[in-house]
């Protein structure tokens, strides 16, 4: 496909890009659970599903390629400190309710994130991944999708935040107890359409993904971290 910078996407491209979609669920699936490898994981989630989309539907997103205000990039800053402080101070609370410390380690063991490659997985996840998730999310399958007016009101957004959110569902049943896998998709659904408000708000997929990178990603880094503090044997 080709996407043509002078007009929108036709009815056919944005169902095309609907189910497209949908592979993302399929390409952790076989990375986590077939092969078990967290850099497979990425490279076929990255590489096979998002790049692809991304190259092709460049027109949708190239528009919104805006540096965040220093304003807006001190306000990232300070709610990125409060929400890895949350995450932390949540975990101690109620985190062992949630998910078991050992098991959670040797899933990480198993699928590579551990060891000398910890650190490099962490940086990609943190820095590479926002960006890449988010051109794909909000830039490619949330701006296609509004291209096209569906009956239902604000469908671009639901969209794109509930298949944002179900392809995590096989990482999150390998972790936390029967039950908060599918309250954890609904969160993470909140919060996919939190990003996408974000992106119509600020109109940069720039903001939007240093967001998404310092808000969770950062955070699932330090909780990870606070991890290895309480199990400094496993490191």
């Amino acid at each position: 496909m080709d996407a043509n910078p002078s007009t929108p996407p036709n009815a056919a491209q944005v169902t095309g890009i609907l189910l497209w979609s949908l592979l993302p669920c399929l390409a952790i699936w076989v990375g986590v659970y077939i092969i078990g490898s967290a850099v497979w994981a990425y490279f076929l989630y990255h590489g096979l599903c998002l790049l692809p989309a991304i190259i092709w539907g460049r027109t949708l997103w190239q528009e919104s390629l805006r540096l965040p205000t220093p304003k807006q990039l001190a306000l990232l800053f300070l709610l990125a400190i409060f929400f890895s402080t949350v995450a932390v101070g949540g975990y101690e609370l109620i985190g062992r309710k949630l998910l078991s410390d050992e098991q959670t380690l040797l899933l990480m063991k198993q699928q590579g994130w551990f060891g000398n490659l910890f650190w490099p997985i962490s940086i990609y996840a943190v820095v590479v991944n926002p960006v890449v998730e988010e051109l794909f999310w909000r830039g490619v399958v949330l701006n296609a999708v509004d291209a096209i007016k569906f009956p239902v009101k604000h469908f671009g957004i639901i969209w794109s935040s509930l298949v944002y959110a179900a392809f995590h569902y096989g990482i999150f049943r390998l972790v936390l107890f029967p039950g908060y896998a599918e309250v954890g998709i609904f969160v993470l659904a909140l919060y996919g359409a939190f990003l996408a408000i974000v992106y119509r708000k600020t109109g940069s997929i720039i903001t939007t993904a240093i967001t998404h990178g310092l808000l969770t990603d950062t955070a699932a880094l330090m909780l990870m971290l606070d991890l290895f503090r309480r199990h400094p044997n496993f490191m």
